[in-house]
Order: C-alpha cells, then structure tokens, then sequence
C-alpha cells in the first residue's frame, strides 16, 4: 500500500495496490479492445436504464446514468448538455 497526500483536502490516505494493479490490468484490457467492443463492454457493465444514455465528446464516452427529479421542468438531456457546455 501506498500513502499519499490528497492536493485538495491535505489529508493523507493510503491506496490499495491491488487494486490499483487491477483497474490498470483494466484500462490496458480495454486500451486493446476496438472502439466497438470498449462500447459494448461499458453498455454490458453499466446495464442502462431507458433514461440513460450515452454521450460522446472529443472521442471520449461518457456513460451518463440518471436519477433526478420529476418535478423539474428541464429534462434530463438538457440539463447534461448545459452542464458540459454542449447545448444543442
């Protein structure tokens, strides 16, 4: 294990490295994998709902699972779009 000093809180904490080694053994995976199979393996994981979506920027993916208020009047693709600056 390895200890650190957080930037932002200046609290120390201590990372598993195991688990560390485990989600790099996961980036490298999926770094091999072609564009469709990477989206196929996060649609596979991240098991959507029918408000979740999917959303690419700068060839980046971002899987965008939802859970909000009803109420709102502005509806949830909105909302995530004036959040990343990406109004359409």
């Amino acid at each position: 294990m390895d200890n650190y000093i957080d930037k932002r809180t200046k609290e120390q904490f201590t990372e598993d490295t195991a688990i560390r080694e485990a989600i790099n053994n996961i980036y490298d995976m999926l770094a091999d994998l072609p564009k469709e199979k990477r989206l196929a393996f996060f649609e596979q994981i991240s098991k959507p709902k029918d408000l979740d979506f999917v959303k690419e920027i700068d060839s980046i993916y971002y899987v965008v699972c939802s859970h909000f208020n009803k109420e709102q009047r502005e509806d949830m693709i909105t909302k995530v779009n004036r959040i990343l600056g990406t109004e359409v």
